[in-house]
Order: C-alpha cells, then structure tokens, then sequence
C-alpha cells in the first residue's frame, strides 16, 4: 500500500501538507494544492491508516453497536439506520451481539474502550444485572474523558436514554385501541424483568387499564423471555389459567408473532376468537397471517438520530436528546371480541397518532 510520502513526492509537497489534505485537517491549503495531492493519492490508490490516525486522535472511526441479538429484526432495523449515518460521515459500524448476558455486553465494552473507538451505542435496553452496572461506569467514563461518545437508545440503570421513544404511552395507546374495539379482558405479555424496556412498557399497560376503567389482574400478565418462542409459552400459560381473555396485547412483535403461531397450532380464530397485538412493526409484521397490529416505532430513524447525537458529541457540538413518536396500527389481527360481529376486517390497515 502506498505510504503518504509516496503522495506528498507525487503532488510535490511536504509530508505534512499531503497528510493535512488526505486527513480533512482543518488548515489552510490552497485549491490548488489541495487538489494535487487528491489526484496523487487517487493515482497511487492511497488509503489513510485509520488505526494511526486513531492513536493521534485518542480514537478510531468505529462506532460499536450493542444489540441483544441481531438476529431480533427489531435490531436489524435500527443497526441500518446507524449505518445508513455513518457510512456517510466516513465511520465503519461494527455489531455487538450480547444475548442479554450481562459479561458478554461488558466485554464488548471493555474491548471498544481498548481499541479507542469513537462511539459505543446501546440499542437494546438495560439489563438489571449489579455485576454489570458497577463495571460499565467505570469504562463508559474513560471513554468519555478520551473524548468518545456513548449514546443509549433505550432505558437503562444510569438514566434516561438519549434518543428515545415513550414506551409506556405507547403500550397505553394499544391497550386504548382494544378497549375501544370492545375489549376488556387483555391479556399482556410482559417479557423478562431483568429488562429495564420490559417494565416501562408493563407500566404502560397498567396505566392504558387505569385510563380505560379496568382492573389490574396479574393473572393476566405472563413473564417469559423476550421472543417467539416466549410468545408460545405465554399463550399455553394463559389457555391453561382461569382467567378468561379476549385479547392478548404483547410487549413486542417477536412475542405476538410466537403467540399467533401458538394459537392457530391449536386452532384458535385469531382474531374471531382472540385477538393479538405487538409493538415495534418489525417489517414481518405486516406479512404475518394474519397481519398484526402493532405499535409502530421509527426503528430506522431511532438508529440514525443516535448516531447524529454521537456526532454532535465527537465534534463537540451540544447534542440534543430526542423523544421520538409512535403510532397504533391495527392490522388483521385485531378485531370486537367474539361477542361482537367482525365485518369489514379483512386487509385492512388503520393508524393512529399516539405520540409526538
């Protein structure tokens, strides 16, 4: 690979100013000049040591994404929105699965920390885990002080996220939109308690039930892991309790998916006889049979403002935290609870505003 003397040789200058163009420097140099030493560099087919430029700066341009599973559509999506912006700017985003284990996320971190990235962004939420939340300030504040940015999508145990959407008014304004349809018995999928996301959005499901009149019932609440397979297991729990339901509203749309799964295995009418509900509106969600309402957040936009806010950080801007909207969609899957006629349901889609 060629060297940056072999440039500044070609264009006919200093090592210095050839390193100053090529790096985006901020120092005058001539039009002139400047483009000399763009066109030796594309002629020699220079690449810049970003690892070199990194250790002069105290960081590299790599942004670290922290997902709980990328394999989880709901990360995907936000992850190609952290790309979609940092590829424009010139960073390279490297993903971090931590399958919810609290060590795994630290060692991301700690590693990060070591290799001087430039961001480190948390797209999935807290974990409730005192190992872990004593560490991750120690090597969150070191990455800081060397001039790095730490960007939380989600709730966690050091405070508000940065970019975020309201969880809980958004579970609430689905638990209004079944109400409204007629129902008064909504089961909820709660996912794991470790979670810090899984309790604001069981808030919001206790608080849509309080708006709308309608007890608490925590026979109807079912805690299982954070996917369709917990999604299968919460509907055997709840067809094998006492307690009657007409709908199921979940705390996401891997949890509805596995339910709807679940329910028409044993050959129950969705939504005839229950109806379901998600949150999120992962892009499965529409093509799911039948099609599932859902509470829809921008996935993309939530991972491109987190980035944005990065940058702001990096160039010592003062970043601004975003509250971003979300919106009910019903889809097929939801409909009047079955003592009610379902007319005029099939491929249909309705929206409603929740939050700005």
């Amino acid at each position: 690979m060629a060297s940056i003397t072999e440039v500044a040789r070609l264009a006919g200058v200093s090592v210095a100013t050839a390193s100053r163009v090529v790096s985006e420097a901020d120092y005058p140099v001539s039009a002139a000049t400047r483009e000399r030493v763009l066109d030796a560099a594309r002629a020699l087919d220079y690449v810049p040591n970003a690892l070199a430029r990194g250790l002069l700066k105290s960081r590299i341009p790599v942004v670290g994404v922290i997902v709980h599973d990328i394999t989880d559509p709901y990360f995907a999506e936000v992850v190609r929105g952290v790309e979609d912006a940092a590829t424009a700017s010139g960073y390279l985003v490297i993903t971090c699965s931590s399958e919810r284990d609290a060590e795994r996320e630290s060692s991301y971190v700690r590693l990060l920390r070591s290799m001087r990235a430039a961001a480190v962004i948390f797209a999935g939420s807290g974990l409730d885990d005192p190992a872990l939340n004593e560490e991750l300030p120690k090597h969150l504040g070191a990455m800081r002080e060397a001039g790095a940015a730490v960007v939380h999508l989600s709730p966690h145990a050091f405070g508000e996220p940065e970019i975020s959407v309201d969880n809980a008014r958004g579970i609430a304004s689905m638990v209004a939109a079944l109400v409204e349809l007629g129902h008064r018995d909504i089961a909820f999928l709660a996912g794991p308690t470790s979670l810090y996301v899984a309790r604001e959005r069981l808030a919001g499901y206790r608080q849509g039930l309080e708006e709308a009149g309608l007890p608490f019932d925590e026979r109807l609440v079912v805690r299982t892991t954070f996917d369709h397979e917990g999604g299968a297991q919460a509907v055997d729990t709840l067809l094998a309790g006492e307690r009657p339901f007409t709908a199921i509203c979940a705390a996401n749309d891997l949890l509805a998916l596995g339910a709807l799964q679940r329910l028409a295995s044993l050959g129950v009418d969705v939504p005839g006889a229950v109806s379901v509900a998600g949150f999120d509106d992962v892009r499965i969600a529409s093509m799911s049979a039948p099609s599932l309402s859902t509470v829809r957040l921008p996935l993309n936009e939530l991972g491109r403002r987190g980035f944005e806010y990065a940058l702001d950080v990096l160039a010592d801007r003062e970043p601004s935290t975003v509250h971003l909207p979300t919106e009910v969609v019903l889809r097929d899957s939801t409909s009047p609870p079955p003592a009610v006629p379902v007319t005029g349901r099939q491929g249909t889609e309705r929206t409603v505003a929740t939050t700005a």
